[in-house]
Order: structure tokens, then sequence, then C-alpha cells
């Protein structure tokens, strides 16, 4: 969780958060509270800081569904799960498509009451960003150097979902994820990762 001034972000995992939180880290003055960034505190939902929160523009990162649960199974099989970080087996295609933590946790995160009302695409996290400083007074020259200031950051796997799932699984996974498929509407305005769609910043946590 980063708080500022005009806006609160809420650290969605595996979807360039770890980019996007350096990036605000960078600009001088903006940044008013953030959980200790090796903590799991880092992942709080908006719930959890209500009442610092308050009425500030809410903001999350967001990525496409079939990356997202690509990535995620990835990390958990190199890294573990919170709090005991043990490696698990990497799960089988199968059991990615009828993965429902995506759902799970956007829920978990948002609560009941408190939707995002702004998404940062992971696919195109420098423009958004750009966008978002802009748009809360931060001058465009110094939002600029922030983004800059931040070096992609991939992990090595296969990054283009269409070689890992068929066009079939990709459907099943929006079909059981529902609001995630609402996130990527208002997100990007469609539903479904770009053919041959390849690694970017999204890789950063």
């Amino acid at each position: 969780m980063v708080i500022t001034e005009k806006f609160a972000w809420a650290h969605l995992p595996k979807a360039a958060g770890d980019a996007t939180r350096s990036m605000f880290a960078s600009v001088p003055g903006l940044v008013t509270f953030q959980a200790p960034s090796e903590s799991n505190e880092k992942h709080n939902g908006y719930w959890v800081h209500e009442r610092e929160i308050g009425d500030r523009l809410r903001v999350m990162n967001i990525r496409r569904l079939p990356s997202w649960i690509l990535s995620a199974a990835h990390h958990k099989a190199a890294s573990g799960l919170h709090p005991d970080y043990t490696p698990l087996p990497m799960p089988s295609v199968d059991e990615m498509t009828e993965d429902t933590d995506p759902d799970d946790l956007l829920r978990w995160m948002t609560g009941p009451h408190l939707p995002v009302q702004r998404w940062l695409r992971a696919e195109n996290l420098g423009e958004d960003v750009e966008a978002l400083l802009r748009d809360v007074g931060v001058d465009p020259d110094v939002a600029r150097r922030a983004i800059e200031s931040v070096p992609w950051v991939g992990n090595d796997y296969e990054h283009d979902v269409s070689r890992v799932f068929s066009s079939e699984q990709i459907a099943r996974m929006y079909e059981l994820n529902p609001g995630w498929a609402a996130a990527e509407r208002a997100a990007y305005g469609n539903v479904g990762p770009t053919p041959g769609h390849g690694a970017t910043s999204a890789e950063a946590e």
C-alpha cells in the first residue's frame, strides 16, 4: 500500500507492483505512507487502511488474466507463499486454467465497498503511471524522470500465453473469474490477451 495526498495505491501481486512502487518513491515528496517493502503488508487491501485513505482516489495495477495466472504460478513454484515461502509444485496447465485465485484476490483487496477507481495497466506501465502523476499535479519532467529511473525486471519463463494455453483454456479462465474480466474491460476496454503477447515490465512483482 502506498498513500499520497491525492491517491492510494494497492499493491496487487504479480502486476508490476514493485516497479510501480519504485516509480512513486522516486517522486520527491509524493508518498506520505508506504508499507514496508520486505513485509507482506505491502499487499494490504484498501480496507486495512480505510481511515487513512478517506476520499483519496483508489488506484491499482492490472494485467491480462492469463499472464497473471502464469506469472503467479511460476512465482509460487520459485518462492512459495507467505508466511513460509517454501517453493511449491508447478501447477499443470489444467490446474492453472481452473484457478479462481484472481477473483478471490481482487475481492479481498477491495472489500465489499472500496472498488478500484483507476487502473494502471502493467503492459503500459510507464504511460499509465505518467498520466496518473500528471493528473495529480506532479511536474511532467519529474514524472518522466521517476519512471525512467526504474529498470525493467523480467523472469525467465515462456511469457507468450498463446504458447501455454489454448483459446478454450483462456476462455475458461475468464468464465471462472468474472470480476477480473470486468476489471480488464474497465482498464483496457476489452477482455483477453493480445496474440503473441511477450514479456513486459509486468514481471516486476
